[in-house]
């Protein structure tokens, strides 16, 4: 697994059948994995559901458009189409959730040639560049996992330091 690879792994709810991949990812960065347990309840705190409200939401439309589902959504399922991918056969979220951009970033990588360098660039520049910041900005200062903390910092130097 390369390193988008790996970051969207990272960026999945942790559970057991995807636990191995998990442990090899984190161990590939340096990251100190806790507890499954610990993982799936800060997991759920701050990216799926928190009193009065998700601390985190995984999708660039909420920090782009302050909505879930919006027009960013669309340009990203565009994107895919471009390459012919259809994530809804094997993907149970929404295509602009984090994980699923960068899985579609390390494909990009993976599959190089001259339209997806520019299908990359986009990906890049039009989406992701736009909107990780403001969401690794949140994870890090309200986080109760040094994890997710560490992993927020790798991902924005991932980004925007390549």
């Amino acid at each position: 697994m390369d390193k988008f690879d790996c970051l969207s792994v990272l960026f999945l709810y942790p559970q057991k059948n995807i636990i191995e991949p998990y442990k090899n990812c984190a161990e590939n960065f340096g990251l100190k994995l806790p507890e499954l347990e610990d993982l799936q309840v800060e997991y759920t705190r701050l990216f799926i559901n928190a009193y009065p409200k998700v601390i985190a939401p995984p999708y660039e439309s909420f920090w782009r458009e302050k909505e879930i589902y919006g027009e960013t959504t669309i340009a990203i399922k565009k994107l895919y189409a471009a390459c012919d991918l259809d994530i809804s056969k094997n993907w149970h979220d929404l295509p602009d959730h984090i994980a699923a951009e960068l899985a579609f970033y390390a494909y990009l990588e993976e599959n190089d040639s001259a339209e997806n360098h520019d299908i990359k660039l986009r990906l890049l520049e039009e989406h992701l560049k736009l909107w990780v910041n403001k969401f690794c900005e949140v994870i890090k200062n309200k986080t109760n996992l040094e994890y997710f903390k560490n992993l927020s910092i790798l991902l924005e130097e991932s980004i925007y330091k390549g």
